[in-house]
Protein backbone atom coordinates (compact mmCIF):
# COMPACT_ATOMS: atom_id res chain seq x y z
CA UNK A 1 0.00 0.00 0.00
CA UNK A 2 2.85 2.40 0.83
CA UNK A 3 4.56 1.66 -2.48
CA UNK A 4 1.36 2.25 -4.46
CA UNK A 5 0.69 5.48 -2.59
CA UNK A 6 4.24 6.67 -3.35
CA UNK A 7 3.89 5.90 -7.06
CA UNK A 8 0.65 7.85 -7.19
CA UNK A 9 1.84 10.95 -5.34
CA UNK A 10 5.46 11.41 -6.44
CA UNK A 11 7.29 12.07 -9.66
CA UNK A 12 9.11 9.29 -11.42
CA UNK A 13 12.47 10.29 -9.92
CA UNK A 14 11.56 8.95 -6.45
CA UNK A 15 11.38 5.17 -6.04
CA UNK A 16 10.61 3.00 -3.02
CA UNK A 17 12.69 -0.15 -2.65
CA UNK A 18 12.75 -2.37 0.45
CA UNK A 19 11.04 0.44 2.41
CA UNK A 20 13.84 2.92 1.54
CA UNK A 21 13.46 5.80 -0.92
CA UNK A 22 15.86 6.19 -3.85
CA UNK A 23 16.52 9.05 -6.25
CA UNK A 24 16.58 7.86 -9.87
CA UNK A 25 17.12 9.97 -13.00
CA UNK A 26 18.04 9.13 -16.59
CA UNK A 27 21.39 10.49 -17.77
CA UNK A 28 22.36 11.49 -21.34
CA UNK A 29 23.01 8.47 -23.50
CA UNK A 30 26.57 7.29 -24.00
CA UNK A 31 27.45 5.27 -27.11
CA UNK A 32 23.73 4.95 -27.76
CA UNK A 33 23.04 3.23 -24.42
CA UNK A 34 20.62 4.43 -21.77
CA UNK A 35 22.16 5.27 -18.37
CA UNK A 36 20.62 5.99 -15.00
CA UNK A 37 21.80 7.56 -11.75
CA UNK A 38 20.22 5.79 -8.75
CA UNK A 39 21.19 6.87 -5.21
CA UNK A 40 19.68 6.01 -1.84
CA UNK A 41 18.06 8.93 -0.02
CA UNK A 42 18.61 7.06 3.28
CA UNK A 43 15.09 7.59 4.56
CA UNK A 44 11.77 5.80 4.67
CA UNK A 45 9.84 9.06 5.24
CA UNK A 46 8.13 10.23 2.06
CA UNK A 47 8.23 13.97 2.84
CA UNK A 48 11.90 13.89 3.82
CA UNK A 49 12.69 11.92 0.65
CA UNK A 50 10.91 14.51 -1.49
CA UNK A 51 12.99 17.36 -0.04
CA UNK A 52 16.24 15.39 -0.38
CA UNK A 53 15.37 14.58 -3.99
CA UNK A 54 14.90 18.30 -4.75
CA UNK A 55 18.31 19.10 -3.30
CA UNK A 56 19.95 16.24 -5.21
CA UNK A 57 18.26 17.37 -8.44
CA UNK A 58 19.58 20.93 -8.02
CA UNK A 59 23.06 19.62 -7.26
CA UNK A 60 23.01 17.35 -10.30
CA UNK A 61 22.25 20.34 -12.58
CA UNK A 62 25.60 21.85 -11.60
CA UNK A 63 27.54 18.88 -12.93
CA UNK A 64 28.64 17.76 -16.36
CA UNK A 65 31.78 15.94 -17.51
CA UNK A 66 33.84 19.14 -17.59
CA UNK A 67 32.78 20.48 -14.17
CA UNK A 68 33.19 17.03 -12.61
CA UNK A 69 36.79 16.73 -13.81
CA UNK A 70 37.61 20.30 -12.75
CA UNK A 71 36.37 19.54 -9.24
CA UNK A 72 38.22 16.22 -9.17
CA UNK A 73 41.51 17.78 -10.29
CA UNK A 74 41.22 20.57 -7.69
CA UNK A 75 40.61 18.08 -4.86
CA UNK A 76 43.15 15.49 -6.02
CA UNK A 77 46.00 18.00 -5.88
CA UNK A 78 45.33 18.35 -2.13
CA UNK A 79 45.50 14.61 -1.33
CA UNK A 80 48.54 13.51 0.70
CA UNK A 81 49.99 10.07 -0.09
CA UNK A 82 52.54 7.98 1.79
CA UNK A 83 54.50 4.85 0.90
CA UNK A 84 54.59 2.14 3.62
CA UNK A 85 58.01 0.84 4.65
CA UNK A 86 58.89 -2.62 3.37
CA UNK A 87 61.98 -4.79 3.94
CA UNK A 88 64.73 -5.47 1.43
CA UNK A 89 64.56 -2.00 -0.12
CA UNK A 90 61.83 -2.70 -2.67
CA UNK A 91 59.64 0.25 -1.71
CA UNK A 92 59.53 1.39 -5.32
CA UNK A 93 57.19 -1.52 -6.05
CA UNK A 94 54.73 -0.60 -3.31
CA UNK A 95 51.59 1.34 -4.22
CA UNK A 96 51.17 4.71 -2.51
CA UNK A 97 48.36 4.94 0.04
CA UNK A 98 46.10 7.89 0.89
CA UNK A 99 47.23 9.41 4.17
CA UNK A 100 44.83 10.37 6.97
CA UNK A 101 46.85 13.59 7.18
CA UNK A 102 44.82 14.81 4.20
CA UNK A 103 42.33 17.47 5.25
CA UNK A 104 38.92 15.90 6.08
CA UNK A 105 37.00 18.31 3.82
CA UNK A 106 39.11 17.12 0.85
CA UNK A 107 38.41 13.46 1.64
CA UNK A 108 34.69 14.12 2.10
CA UNK A 109 34.61 16.12 -1.13
CA UNK A 110 36.09 13.19 -3.08
CA UNK A 111 33.57 10.77 -1.54
CA UNK A 112 30.67 13.08 -2.41
CA UNK A 113 32.05 13.54 -5.93
CA UNK A 114 32.18 9.78 -6.50
CA UNK A 115 28.40 9.66 -6.00
CA UNK A 116 27.98 11.65 -9.22
CA UNK A 117 30.49 9.72 -11.33
CA UNK A 118 27.70 8.25 -13.45
CA UNK A 119 27.21 11.62 -15.16
CA UNK A 120 30.72 11.49 -16.64
CA UNK A 121 30.92 10.55 -20.30
CA UNK A 122 34.17 8.62 -20.24
CA UNK A 123 34.42 8.63 -24.04
CA UNK A 124 34.93 12.41 -23.86
CA UNK A 125 37.86 12.21 -21.43
CA UNK A 126 41.43 12.75 -22.54
CA UNK A 127 43.94 9.97 -21.64
CA UNK A 128 45.20 12.02 -18.69
CA UNK A 129 41.69 12.68 -17.42
CA UNK A 130 40.83 8.99 -17.78
CA UNK A 131 43.80 8.07 -15.57
CA UNK A 132 42.72 10.60 -12.92
CA UNK A 133 39.12 9.34 -13.08
CA UNK A 134 40.25 5.72 -12.59
CA UNK A 135 42.55 6.74 -9.72
CA UNK A 136 39.58 8.12 -7.78
CA UNK A 137 37.88 4.73 -7.65
CA UNK A 138 41.12 2.79 -7.16
CA UNK A 139 41.81 4.78 -3.98
CA UNK A 140 38.18 5.32 -2.91
CA UNK A 141 38.25 2.68 -0.16
CA UNK A 142 41.49 4.19 1.21
CA UNK A 143 39.89 7.65 1.14
CA UNK A 144 36.94 6.37 3.16
CA UNK A 145 39.25 4.59 5.61
CA UNK A 146 41.33 7.76 6.08
CA UNK A 147 38.22 9.84 6.74
CA UNK A 148 36.83 7.20 9.09
CA UNK A 149 40.06 7.20 11.10
CA UNK A 150 39.89 10.99 11.41
CA UNK A 151 36.28 10.79 12.55
CA UNK A 152 37.13 8.13 15.12
CA UNK A 153 39.96 10.21 16.57
CA UNK A 154 37.76 13.30 16.48
CA UNK A 155 34.93 11.45 18.26
CA UNK A 156 37.25 10.48 21.12
CA UNK A 157 38.39 14.08 21.50
CA UNK A 158 34.81 15.33 21.36
CA UNK A 159 33.73 12.85 24.04
CA UNK A 160 36.40 14.13 26.43
CA UNK A 161 35.50 17.71 25.62
CA UNK A 162 31.79 17.10 26.14
CA UNK A 163 32.36 15.41 29.51
CA UNK A 164 34.56 18.28 30.66
CA UNK A 165 32.06 20.97 29.60
CA UNK A 166 28.75 19.22 30.32
CA UNK A 167 27.84 21.35 33.31
CA UNK A 168 28.78 24.58 31.55
CA UNK A 169 26.68 23.65 28.51
CA UNK A 170 23.61 23.09 30.66
CA UNK A 171 23.91 26.60 32.09
CA UNK A 172 24.31 28.07 28.60
CA UNK A 173 21.28 26.20 27.28
CA UNK A 174 19.14 27.34 30.18
CA UNK A 175 20.23 30.98 30.03
CA UNK A 176 20.71 31.70 26.31
CA UNK A 177 18.27 30.73 23.58
CA UNK A 178 20.08 30.76 20.21
CA UNK A 179 18.28 32.70 17.51
CA UNK A 180 17.88 31.05 14.11
CA UNK A 181 19.90 32.58 11.31
CA UNK A 182 17.62 34.55 9.01
CA UNK A 183 18.82 34.64 5.41
CA UNK A 184 17.54 37.41 3.18
CA UNK A 185 17.61 37.59 -0.61
CA UNK A 186 16.22 40.03 -3.10
CA UNK A 187 13.77 38.73 -5.68
CA UNK A 188 16.42 39.35 -8.35
CA UNK A 189 18.99 37.20 -6.53
CA UNK A 190 16.58 34.26 -6.27
CA UNK A 191 15.41 34.69 -9.88
CA UNK A 192 18.92 34.98 -11.34
CA UNK A 193 20.09 31.93 -9.41
CA UNK A 194 17.07 29.94 -10.64
CA UNK A 195 17.64 30.79 -14.30
CA UNK A 196 21.38 30.10 -14.16
CA UNK A 197 20.89 26.74 -12.46
CA UNK A 198 18.44 25.78 -15.21
CA UNK A 199 20.45 26.54 -18.36
CA UNK A 200 23.73 28.30 -17.44
CA UNK A 201 22.67 31.08 -19.78
CA UNK A 202 22.40 34.84 -19.44
CA UNK A 203 19.40 35.37 -17.12
CA UNK A 204 18.38 38.74 -18.55
CA UNK A 205 17.70 37.18 -21.95
CA UNK A 206 15.67 34.24 -20.61
CA UNK A 207 11.95 34.24 -21.38
CA UNK A 208 11.02 33.21 -17.85
CA UNK A 209 13.20 35.96 -16.35
CA UNK A 210 11.55 38.65 -18.48
CA UNK A 211 8.05 37.30 -17.79
CA UNK A 212 8.49 37.36 -14.01
CA UNK A 213 10.09 40.81 -14.15
CA UNK A 214 7.07 42.13 -16.07
CA UNK A 215 4.63 40.64 -13.55
CA UNK A 216 6.56 42.16 -10.62
CA UNK A 217 6.33 45.61 -12.18
CA UNK A 218 2.54 45.24 -12.55
CA UNK A 219 2.13 44.59 -8.80
CA UNK A 220 4.46 47.37 -7.66
CA UNK A 221 7.66 45.39 -7.04
CA UNK A 222 11.04 45.13 -8.74
CA UNK A 223 14.08 42.86 -8.70
CA UNK A 224 15.63 44.86 -5.84
CA UNK A 225 12.65 44.18 -3.54
CA UNK A 226 13.11 41.76 -0.65
CA UNK A 227 11.80 38.30 -1.51
CA UNK A 228 9.45 38.36 1.52
CA UNK A 229 7.80 41.50 0.09
CA UNK A 230 6.80 39.29 -2.83
CA UNK A 231 5.86 36.20 -0.85
CA UNK A 232 2.75 37.29 0.98
CA UNK A 233 -0.95 36.71 0.47
CA UNK A 234 -1.84 40.22 -0.73
CA UNK A 235 0.84 40.27 -3.46
CA UNK A 236 -0.07 36.74 -4.56
CA UNK A 237 -3.69 37.85 -4.94
CA UNK A 238 -2.62 40.86 -7.03
CA UNK A 239 -0.53 38.57 -9.27
CA UNK A 240 -3.47 36.19 -9.67
CA UNK A 241 -5.80 39.05 -10.63
CA UNK A 242 -3.28 40.44 -13.12
CA UNK A 243 -2.71 37.09 -14.85
CA UNK A 244 -6.41 36.23 -14.88
CA UNK A 245 -7.34 39.57 -16.48
CA UNK A 246 -4.62 39.65 -19.16
CA UNK A 247 -6.31 40.96 -22.32
CA UNK A 248 -6.29 38.89 -25.53
CA UNK A 249 -4.27 36.08 -23.87
CA UNK A 250 -5.31 32.43 -24.13
CA UNK A 251 -5.47 30.18 -21.08
CA UNK A 252 -2.37 28.30 -22.19
CA UNK A 253 -0.27 31.48 -21.90
CA UNK A 254 -1.83 32.34 -18.52
CA UNK A 255 -0.96 28.82 -17.41
CA UNK A 256 2.66 29.46 -18.44
CA UNK A 257 2.91 32.71 -16.43
CA UNK A 258 1.38 31.02 -13.38
CA UNK A 259 3.98 28.26 -13.70
CA UNK A 260 6.74 30.90 -13.75
CA UNK A 261 5.56 32.18 -10.34
CA UNK A 262 5.21 28.63 -9.04
CA UNK A 263 8.77 27.79 -10.14
CA UNK A 264 10.16 30.90 -8.40
CA UNK A 265 8.46 29.97 -5.12
CA UNK A 266 9.65 26.36 -5.31
CA UNK A 267 13.23 27.36 -6.08
CA UNK A 268 13.33 29.87 -3.21
CA UNK A 269 12.20 27.08 -0.86
CA UNK A 270 14.95 24.77 -2.12
CA UNK A 271 17.46 27.62 -1.78
CA UNK A 272 16.49 28.49 1.84
CA UNK A 273 14.04 25.85 3.14
CA UNK A 274 14.00 27.21 6.69
CA UNK A 275 13.31 30.80 5.65
CA UNK A 276 11.18 30.61 2.49
CA UNK A 277 8.12 28.37 2.52
CA UNK A 278 5.98 27.29 -0.43
CA UNK A 279 2.47 27.00 1.05
CA UNK A 280 1.11 29.94 -0.98
CA UNK A 281 1.51 27.88 -4.14
CA UNK A 282 -1.84 26.33 -3.29
CA UNK A 283 -3.75 29.58 -3.93
CA UNK A 284 -2.40 29.99 -7.47
CA UNK A 285 -5.11 29.19 -10.05
CA UNK A 286 -4.90 26.34 -12.53
CA UNK A 287 -5.55 27.25 -16.15
CA UNK A 288 -6.34 24.72 -18.85
CA UNK A 289 -3.99 24.11 -21.75
CA UNK A 290 -4.84 25.91 -24.97
CA UNK A 291 -6.83 23.51 -27.19
CA UNK A 292 -5.09 22.29 -30.32
CA UNK A 293 -7.74 24.05 -32.41
CA UNK A 294 -6.65 27.44 -31.04
CA UNK A 295 -2.89 26.87 -31.22
CA UNK A 296 -0.75 28.17 -34.05
CA UNK A 297 1.24 25.12 -35.16
CA UNK A 298 4.63 25.19 -36.85
CA UNK A 299 4.07 24.30 -40.49
CA UNK A 300 6.64 22.96 -42.96
CA UNK A 301 7.71 25.00 -45.96
CA UNK A 302 6.07 23.92 -49.20
CA UNK A 303 8.10 22.77 -52.20
CA UNK A 304 7.39 26.11 -53.81
CA UNK A 305 8.71 27.92 -50.74
CA UNK A 306 11.95 25.90 -50.70
CA UNK A 307 12.53 26.32 -54.43
CA UNK A 308 12.02 30.09 -54.14
CA UNK A 309 14.14 30.69 -51.02
CA UNK A 310 17.12 28.70 -52.32
CA UNK A 311 17.00 30.09 -55.85
CA UNK A 312 20.56 31.32 -56.68
CA UNK A 313 19.05 34.41 -58.29
CA UNK A 314 19.04 35.91 -54.80
CA UNK A 315 22.42 37.03 -53.43
CA UNK A 316 21.45 36.76 -49.76
CA UNK A 317 22.93 33.31 -49.10
CA UNK A 318 25.98 34.09 -51.24
CA UNK A 319 26.68 37.09 -49.00
CA UNK A 320 25.73 35.15 -45.86
CA UNK A 321 27.01 31.57 -46.29
CA UNK A 322 26.66 30.87 -42.55
CA UNK A 323 22.90 31.34 -42.83
CA UNK A 324 22.80 29.01 -45.83
CA UNK A 325 24.56 26.14 -44.07
CA UNK A 326 22.57 26.54 -40.85
CA UNK A 327 19.39 26.13 -42.91
CA UNK A 328 20.83 23.10 -44.69
CA UNK A 329 21.76 21.41 -41.40
CA UNK A 330 18.21 21.85 -40.09
CA UNK A 331 16.65 20.78 -43.40
CA UNK A 332 18.62 17.49 -43.49
CA UNK A 333 18.91 16.58 -39.78
CA UNK A 334 15.82 18.20 -38.27
CA UNK A 335 17.96 20.01 -35.70
CA UNK A 336 16.53 22.95 -33.78
CA UNK A 337 17.89 26.47 -34.20
CA UNK A 338 20.32 26.51 -31.27
CA UNK A 339 21.70 23.06 -32.15
CA UNK A 340 22.17 24.03 -35.82
CA UNK A 341 23.97 27.34 -35.32
CA UNK A 342 26.22 26.46 -32.34
CA UNK A 343 28.14 23.60 -33.95
CA UNK A 344 31.88 23.55 -33.29
CA UNK A 345 34.47 22.17 -35.68
CA UNK A 346 34.91 19.11 -33.47
CA UNK A 347 31.20 18.33 -33.91
CA UNK A 348 31.80 17.35 -37.55
CA UNK A 349 33.91 14.19 -37.56
CA UNK A 350 34.32 10.65 -38.88
CA UNK A 351 32.97 7.72 -36.86
CA UNK A 352 32.77 4.13 -38.07
CA UNK A 353 34.01 5.39 -41.44
CA UNK A 354 31.09 7.81 -41.81
CA UNK A 355 30.99 11.61 -41.76
CA UNK A 356 28.78 12.60 -38.83
CA UNK A 357 27.40 15.64 -37.02
CA UNK A 358 27.30 15.57 -33.25
CA UNK A 359 24.64 17.51 -31.34
CA UNK A 360 25.84 17.78 -27.76
CA UNK A 361 25.39 20.24 -24.89
CA UNK A 362 29.04 20.87 -23.96
CA UNK A 363 29.17 24.69 -23.96
CA UNK A 364 27.24 27.36 -22.02
CA UNK A 365 25.45 28.68 -25.12
CA UNK A 366 24.55 25.20 -26.41
CA UNK A 367 21.05 24.21 -25.33
CA UNK A 368 19.28 20.95 -26.18
CA UNK A 369 15.59 20.58 -25.38
CA UNK A 370 15.61 16.94 -24.23
CA UNK A 371 18.08 14.16 -23.52
CA UNK A 372 17.12 12.51 -26.80
CA UNK A 373 18.23 15.69 -28.61
CA UNK A 374 21.84 14.76 -27.80
CA UNK A 375 22.75 12.49 -30.67
CA UNK A 376 25.16 11.63 -33.49
CA UNK A 377 23.69 11.82 -36.98
CA UNK A 378 25.41 10.54 -40.15
CA UNK A 379 25.50 13.28 -42.77
CA UNK A 380 23.08 12.39 -45.62
CA UNK A 381 24.46 11.91 -49.11
CA UNK A 382 22.78 14.94 -50.67
CA UNK A 383 24.24 17.26 -48.01
CA UNK A 384 27.69 15.67 -48.49
CA UNK A 385 27.43 16.12 -52.25
CA UNK A 386 26.50 19.76 -51.70
CA UNK A 387 29.96 20.22 -50.17
CA UNK A 388 29.16 20.78 -46.49
CA UNK A 389 32.14 18.85 -45.07
CA UNK A 390 34.51 20.35 -47.65
CA UNK A 391 33.30 23.82 -46.72
CA UNK A 392 33.83 23.19 -42.99
CA UNK A 393 37.29 21.67 -43.34
CA UNK A 394 38.52 24.31 -45.81
CA UNK A 395 37.30 27.08 -43.57
CA UNK A 396 38.91 25.55 -40.48
CA UNK A 397 42.23 25.23 -42.28
CA UNK A 398 42.18 28.80 -43.65
CA UNK A 399 41.30 30.29 -40.25
CA UNK A 400 43.65 27.90 -38.40
CA UNK A 401 40.69 27.27 -36.08
CA UNK A 402 40.73 24.78 -33.22
CA UNK A 403 38.14 22.07 -32.66
CA UNK A 404 36.38 24.13 -29.98
CA UNK A 405 35.89 27.16 -32.25
CA UNK A 406 32.40 27.72 -33.63
CA UNK A 407 31.82 26.97 -37.31
CA UNK A 408 29.43 29.93 -37.44
CA UNK A 409 31.05 32.59 -35.20
CA UNK A 410 28.03 34.91 -35.32
CA UNK A 411 26.14 32.41 -33.13
CA UNK A 412 27.88 34.14 -30.22
CA UNK A 413 27.66 37.83 -29.28
CA UNK A 414 30.74 39.91 -28.44
CA UNK A 415 29.93 39.38 -24.75
CA UNK A 416 30.04 35.61 -25.22
CA UNK A 417 26.28 34.99 -24.98
CA UNK A 418 23.98 33.20 -27.43
CA UNK A 419 23.01 35.44 -30.37
CA UNK A 420 19.21 35.26 -30.21
CA UNK A 421 18.92 37.48 -33.30
CA UNK A 422 21.06 35.21 -35.52
CA UNK A 423 18.06 34.04 -37.55
CA UNK A 424 15.43 36.68 -36.78
CA UNK A 425 17.58 39.45 -38.30
CA UNK A 426 18.98 37.14 -40.96
CA UNK A 427 17.25 34.44 -42.94
CA UNK A 428 13.74 35.12 -41.59
CA UNK A 429 13.95 38.76 -42.64
CA UNK A 430 15.18 37.64 -46.08
CA UNK A 431 12.23 35.23 -46.42
CA UNK A 432 9.82 37.99 -45.45
CA UNK A 433 11.40 40.30 -48.04
CA UNK A 434 10.83 37.78 -50.85
CA UNK A 435 7.23 37.16 -49.81
CA UNK A 436 7.49 33.89 -47.86
CA UNK A 437 5.30 34.64 -44.84
CA UNK A 438 3.00 32.77 -42.47
CA UNK A 439 -0.49 32.44 -44.03
CA UNK A 440 -3.47 32.83 -41.68
CA UNK A 441 -2.99 31.06 -38.38
CA UNK A 442 -0.10 28.90 -39.57
CA UNK A 443 3.43 29.55 -38.35
CA UNK A 444 6.45 29.54 -40.65
CA UNK A 445 9.85 30.06 -39.04
CA UNK A 446 13.19 28.28 -38.60
CA UNK A 447 11.46 25.37 -36.82
CA UNK A 448 9.64 24.70 -40.11
CA UNK A 449 12.86 23.17 -41.49
CA UNK A 450 12.63 20.56 -38.70
CA UNK A 451 9.05 19.85 -39.79
CA UNK A 452 10.24 19.42 -43.39
CA UNK A 453 12.86 16.85 -42.37
CA UNK A 454 10.52 14.80 -40.18
CA UNK A 455 7.65 14.78 -42.72
CA UNK A 456 9.98 13.92 -45.58
CA UNK A 457 11.33 10.93 -43.63
CA UNK A 458 7.79 9.77 -42.89
CA UNK A 459 6.68 10.18 -46.49
CA UNK A 460 9.48 7.99 -47.83
CA UNK A 461 8.62 5.21 -45.33
CA UNK A 462 11.48 5.44 -42.79
CA UNK A 463 10.55 3.59 -39.59
CA UNK A 464 9.67 5.72 -36.52
CA UNK A 465 12.59 4.35 -34.47
CA UNK A 466 15.06 5.59 -37.13
CA UNK A 467 13.29 8.96 -37.31
CA UNK A 468 13.66 9.26 -33.52
CA UNK A 469 17.43 8.73 -33.80
CA UNK A 470 17.76 11.24 -36.64
CA UNK A 471 15.43 14.00 -35.41
CA UNK A 472 16.14 13.54 -31.69
CA UNK A 473 12.81 12.34 -30.30
CA UNK A 474 12.24 10.15 -27.23
CA UNK A 475 9.82 7.81 -28.95
CA UNK A 476 6.18 7.13 -28.18
CA UNK A 477 6.54 3.88 -26.26
CA UNK A 478 9.00 1.64 -24.45
CA UNK A 479 9.66 -0.36 -27.61
CA UNK A 480 10.87 2.73 -29.46
CA UNK A 481 12.75 4.16 -26.47
CA UNK A 482 14.59 1.10 -25.15
CA UNK A 483 14.59 -1.67 -27.72
CA UNK A 484 15.15 0.09 -31.03
CA UNK A 485 18.84 0.99 -30.92
CA UNK A 486 20.49 1.25 -34.33
CA UNK A 487 24.07 1.26 -35.56
CA UNK A 488 25.37 4.32 -37.37
CA UNK A 489 25.62 2.36 -40.62
CA UNK A 490 21.92 1.47 -40.37
CA UNK A 491 20.95 5.10 -39.65
CA UNK A 492 23.14 6.21 -42.57
CA UNK A 493 21.28 3.86 -44.91
CA UNK A 494 17.95 5.42 -43.90
CA UNK A 495 19.00 9.07 -43.81
CA UNK A 496 20.47 8.80 -47.31
CA UNK A 497 16.88 8.30 -48.48
CA UNK A 498 16.20 11.89 -47.39
CA UNK A 499 16.46 13.61 -50.75
CA UNK A 500 15.05 16.92 -51.94
CA UNK A 501 15.33 16.06 -55.63
CA UNK A 502 13.32 19.15 -56.63
CA UNK A 503 16.11 21.31 -55.17
CA UNK A 504 18.97 19.48 -56.92
CA UNK A 505 19.27 21.98 -59.83
CA UNK A 506 19.71 24.77 -57.28
CA UNK A 507 22.12 22.67 -55.20
CA UNK A 508 24.36 22.09 -58.22
CA UNK A 509 24.77 25.84 -58.56
CA UNK A 510 25.19 26.41 -54.81
CA UNK A 511 27.98 23.86 -54.68
CA UNK A 512 30.05 25.97 -57.08
CA UNK A 513 29.06 29.24 -55.38
CA UNK A 514 30.13 27.98 -51.94
CA UNK A 515 33.50 26.92 -53.28
CA UNK A 516 34.13 30.54 -54.24
CA UNK A 517 32.92 32.13 -50.99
Amino acid sequence: MKKCNTSRNTDRNILLRNNVFYYRVELPRQNGKRRFLCKSLRTYNYYEAREKAKIMSEKLKQFNTETFMNALNALWEQVIFYTPRVPNGIACFVQQIVSDKTRPEVLQGLIDLADYADIVKTNQLSPGEKVRFDQLFYHLSEIKDALGKQHQEGAQMRQLFEQHNDALNKHIINSVVPQPKIVKHTIGEVLTSMIKSANNGKPESDRKYLGIKRILQKVGLNLESDYMDFYNHDIMQKIIDYIRNMPNIVDGTKRKYTQYIRDLIKYAHVLEPDTYKENLINILPKFDKTPKSKQKPHMPYTKEHLVEMFDPKYNYFKNNPDQFWVCMIALFTGSRLNASMTLQYRDVFIQDGLYCIQFIQNHPIKHLKTEASERIVPIPKQLLDLGFVDYVRTRQMKLNASGTDFIFPKCQTTSGQENNKFVARGVLKFLSDIGIKSPGGDKLDFHSFRKNASLQLQNIGVLPSFINDIIGWDGKNTMEQSYSNHRLSEIKEQIDKLNYDFLQPHFDKWKEIMKEV
